[in-house]
């Protein structure tokens, strides 16, 4: 139990006098201050259940620390071979307009049956959409003709101006074609 103290400057002792005077003596608290109940105790942890617990959510983390990476592989993968395909287009293009049996032709012939068997190698098909409806998902259309003049019904592809390819039922580059309206 503690007692109040007054303090008192020092330096007028009249005034000490008086104050002690005027001023009662600090009564004693009558009852002390009821003590706090004490803390409830802790619950009972279940180790078992918490370790469980902890461990499914490592597994989850793992999971989905695979799939991340495992998409982040397709994805770099897609990359890679979209910027390959400019490649095979002017491999195309140098052959369009070599010579009949021109070195240099076969030489091209060759890199490019390479180029192009490696794609396959990596799952990429190229689209053949000639004679096909055209698919907005598939294709992208870059001019139109009239579909009396083939023969063919509206929507129709009728010529590709760059191939398309596709990945595993993706697409990867979508064919530039022109369509018969």
């Amino acid at each position: 139990m503690q007692i109040p103290v007054k303090v008192i400057p020092p330096e007028d002792d009249e005034n000490r006098a008086t104050q002690s005077q005027q001023t009662p003596p600090a009564e004693e608290p009558t009852s002390a201050p009821a003590p706090e109940p004490p803390a409830p105790a802790p619950e009972e942890v279940d180790w078992r259940d918490l370790a469980l617990r902890l461990q499914a959510e490592m597994e989850n983390f793992r999971k989905r620390q695979q799939r991340l990476a495992q998409e982040q592989i397709a994805a770099d993968r897609e990359r890679l071979l979209r910027g390959v395909l400019p490649v095979a287009d002017n491999l195309e293009r140098a052959l369009a307009h070599a010579g009949a049996q021109d070195g240099l032709r076969q030489g091209v012939e060759l890199t490019r049956n390479v180029l192009m068997q490696w794609l396959r190698q990596q799952g990429v098909e190229v689209l053949d959409p000639v004679g096909k409806p055209f698919d907005p998902a598939w294709h992208e259309a870059v001019g139109t003709v009239p579909s009396a003049h083939y023969g063919v019904e509206p929507q129709t592809v009728v010529a590709v101006s760059e191939a398309g390819y596709r990945l595993n039922d993706r697409v990867l580059r979508p064919a530039k074609v022109i369509v018969a309206v």
